[in-house]
């Protein structure tokens, strides 16, 4: 399948710098907030971050 957003057609990944103004998030836009990419991830990959973990990842990637 193609990136419908994308002007090449393929998948464009976002860069981490200043990423918190491209929302939303994920290829297909699934995504609507930060919290939503690391819940993903936790739970997808078993990482197994607590909440007040994955509370300070958000607050970082905000901080890019």
């Amino acid at each position: 399948t193609t990136a419908e957003r994308s002007a090449t057609g393929l998948y464009r990944t976002t860069p981490l710098r200043a990423l918190l103004a491209h929302p939303p998030y994920f290829h297909d836009g699934s995504a609507e907030t930060l919290e939503d990419v690391v819940s993903h991830y936790n739970t997808e990959l078993d990482l197994g971050l607590s909440a007040a973990q994955q509370a300070d990842l958000v607050q970082y990637l905000s901080s890019l």
